[in-house]
């Protein structure tokens, strides 16, 4: 029996002839994308919850500020901020379950890469490890897939860094250090606010033997779950030696955004690449713009962080266009903490997001053709009269 991986040379000839452009056209309904990319909910923005993930990251970029190691605080208030967008997520019953597997498990994946960055081998091996995961956490249902995704993007950060075992566990501590912080704070303003530690309703499993249930039910035999946990990989390890072999600058940028985007169906995929350049384009702007307006200097560069960070928090729930720009010019301003200016971490992030956008597009279409051989293969055979 022929592996998945070994029908990967006939389906790309198949593809081959996918009238691209035809299916990008079929696919992309401009007005309700219009009415949508930039749509605001005011009904969804959950004013407490706000306010409390944002001291966290002060505190780590002041703290990085006062003892002089800016990029130490850079790297603890990124934690913090990947952190904290684990107060919206829902899995199991227990309220912080999403931020302390956030924070455990991008703690262990930033040791991980920022040690395997040397190393070519292991680099691969991580890269297909994570990317598997994020294909296959989507069967697990958002939260699950979240909690992966930040994973992910912990690691191919952190691989972009590559130092020794003690300079890997440095960043890990930072990391740690800056999602407990977070979680701490946002609990503390949880009871304050009279919620409970337990809910009822949420988007994960009852059980956690459920989950692992689900997953090994999907991840089994010829699913579409395992197809897309392939796909993923193999396009982590694409991106990541695309990165590592072209020198592009910010470069691990792409492969973050080819697993943000990736989705198990093409056309939503495409919806995720329309919105996040155009996001990416808006929020590039409006860093330039203020940073041409500001000068910022440090301390104003932390303040900005800040204040985007709350109102990127805000638009969670409205439009993934306007989400995507708020990251954007928060995500401009953090790196321009450690010295790179914001016009060449504008010009960076752009490039990153359409070539990542590009290549979960073409992955995607793969997938879908993939799926359809493989349901013209179990459709049962006609029978005659």
């Amino acid at each position: 029996m022929i592996p998945p991986w070994g029908r990967f040379p006939k389906l790309f000839k198949r593809v081959s002839r996918v009238p691209i452009h035809r299916l990008l056209r079929a696919r992309i309904p401009v007005r309700r994308y219009s009415q949508e990319m930039f749509a605001f909910r005011r009904g969804d923005i959950r004013p407490e919850t706000v306010i409390a993930c944002m001291p966290a990251i002060a505190i780590c970029l002041a703290a990085g500020i006062v003892f002089g190691r800016p990029d130490f605080g850079l790297v603890a208030a990124s934690g913090a901020f990947s952190v904290g967008f684990g107060a919206y997520q829902r899995f199991t019953a227990v309220r912080a379950a999403p931020m302390i597997l956030a924070m455990a498990g991008m703690s262990a994946a930033a040791c991980v890469g920022s040690f395997s960055g040397s190393y070519l081998p292991l680099m691969i091996l991580f890269s297909a490890m994570f990317g598997a995961l994020c294909g296959g956490a989507n069967a697990a249902g958002p939260a699950a897939w979240w909690i992966t995704l930040q994973w992910a993007i912990a690691f191919f950060v952190a691989d972009a860094y590559p130092s020794d075992i003690q300079g890997a566990l440095g960043r890990a501590g930072l990391i740690f250090s800056g999602g407990l912080l977070q979680i701490a704070l946002v609990t503390l303003v949880w009871v304050l606010a009279g919620k409970s530690a337990v809910i009822r309703e949420h988007d994960g499993s009852d059980h956690w033997q459920d989950l692992f249930a689900v997953m090994g039910r999907r991840l089994t035999g010829h699913s579409d779950t395992l197809r897309i946990a392939i796909a993923t990989a193999i396009l982590a390890v694409a991106t990541t030696l695309l990165t590592k072999t072209t020198q592009i600058p910010n470069g691990y940028w792409i492969p973050v955004t080819a697993l943000i985007i990736l989705k198990p169906q093409s056309d939503k995929t495409v919806e995720r690449v329309v919105f996040r350049i155009c996001g990416t384009v808006a929020g590039a702007g409006i860093a330039t713009l203020i940073a041409a307006l500001l000068r910022p200097d440090d301390s104003l560069l932390a303040v900005l962080v800040v204040l985007l960070a709350g109102v990127a928090y805000s638009m969670q729930r409205s439009g993934y266009a306007a989400f995507v720009a708020c990251v954007t010019a928060c995500v401009v301003f953090l790196v321009a903490l450690a010295g790179l200016p914001e016009i060449q971490v504008v010009e960076h992030r752009i490039i990153a997001t359409v070539i990542g956008g590009l290549l979960a597009l073409a992955t995607a279409v793969c997938v879908e053709a993939w799926d359809r051989r493989a349901q013209r293969g179990a459709e049962p055979p006609a029978t005659d009269g």
